[in-house]
């Protein structure tokens, strides 16, 4: 079942839209038009009781003055891109820069400040909508007039499914993902320090002190970053590491391990869970990398219910291309050319 209803108007007079997917399970999901943000995930914890498993805000306006990409699409390029250049088929290229002096997420009006077009694909058994935007040429310093869509579907098994769609009419580089933060006892519920994570990759690429790859491929043998098994979020955060200093925390990509560039269809690559086990996040994806965040910046941000975000009160799990590939020749690449069309699916399922 889908709902519609108006959570706002943007100031340029621009409504946006909040579609509530729900399906027979008890399971509601609630997308903006604006930025294709996932603002609120209820699963139902008792009879009469339901938990909202994300970080979000409440009003229009909150979102609409975020800086922290609270349950956006974010595009064109997640992560970073150092110094907001890269050089694409003999030409060079400079994008916005709005971290320090990086471009993150496609820069300060990129595709989380976007109020996309919108449709329901289907009202059924597994309810399904289709978000679509045309971001121009010059967007943000990017190459090439793109057009993407992304479909969100709610499953009876309870999960999320997203599928990113783009070509364009130049060489330009693409990398979009979702960027929720998800807390499995609640959004208001504190730091997901004991949640328990896993993310099958035997690699990582380690960053500088500003969060940008250095470029190497690392084994995390022996490292803060070998989740392979079932860990205590605890564990690494607590290790004294240069890397996790350097992130103020989990703030890294990981290289997973069945990764195929043929692949359409998504592999499970990780998860998480509560401390009790009550209630687990899976994560499956055709993506060769996952940027796992523990929301290291926020400081007494105010979210939703009135609920004050801290430092690792949320984890991010970002299915996406390595972190300025544009810039690293041994990352895979993040180039889309003209007749190519772009394909990427991750679905997150929730089990309770």
């Amino acid at each position: 079942m889908i709902t519609q209803t108006l959570f706002g108007t943007m100031p340029n007079g621009q409504d946006v839209t909040q579609y509530t997917l729900t399906n027979t399970k008890g399971v509601s999901i609630d997308i903006l038009t604006l930025g294709g943000v996932i603002r609120r995930w209820l699963i139902p914890t008792s009879k009469d009781a339901t938990t909202d498993i994300v970080l979000g805000y409440d009003t229009l306006e909150d979102y609409v003055n975020d800086d922290s990409s609270f349950g956006a699409l974010v595009g064109r390029y997640a992560n970073r891109i150092a110094k907001g250049k890269f050089t694409l088929e003999g030409v060079d290229y400079q994008t916005d820069i709005n971290l320090g002096d990086h471009c993150l997420h496609g820069g300060s009006q990129g595709f989380s400040k976007k109020v996309w077009s919108s449709s329901v694909l289907s009202n059924s058994e597994n309810p399904s909508i289709i978000l679509e935007l045309n971001s121009e040429d010059g967007d943000q310093g990017f190459p090439g007039d793109i057009y993407v869509k992304v479909i969100y579907t709610l499953t009876e098994q309870n999960r999320l499914k997203i599928e990113y769609f783009a070509n364009a009419s130049q060489s330009t580089v693409f990398n979009p993902t979702n960027h929720s933060y998800f807390n499995l006892n609640g959004h208001n519920s504190g730091p997901v320090d004991q949640h328990k994570v896993q993310i099958l990759a035997s690699q990582y690429t380690p960053i500088d002190n500003e969060g940008v790859p250095t470029g190497e491929i690392a084994a995390v043998d022996n490292t803060p970053f070998d989740l392979r098994p079932l860990t205590s979020i605890n564990q690494p955060l607590s290790a004294q590491n240069e890397q996790i200093q350097f992130g103020n925390g989990l703030d890294h990509n990981l290289c997973l391990d069945y990764y195929s560039s043929e692949s359409k269809v998504a592999t499970y690559a990780a998860q998480a869970q509560t401390e009790d086990g009550c209630v687990t996040l899976k994560v499956y994806t055709n993506m060769p990398g996952i940027q796992i965040f523990t929301a290291n910046h926020l400081s007494n941000k105010k979210g939703k219910e009135s609920t004050r975000y801290q430092a690792r009160h949320g984890v991010c799990f970002e299915t996406q291309f390595f972190a300025d590939s544009p810039n690293k020749p041994d990352f895979p690449s993040t180039t889309l050319k003209v007749g190519e069309e772009f394909y990427s699916i991750t679905e997150y399922e929730v089990l309770f």
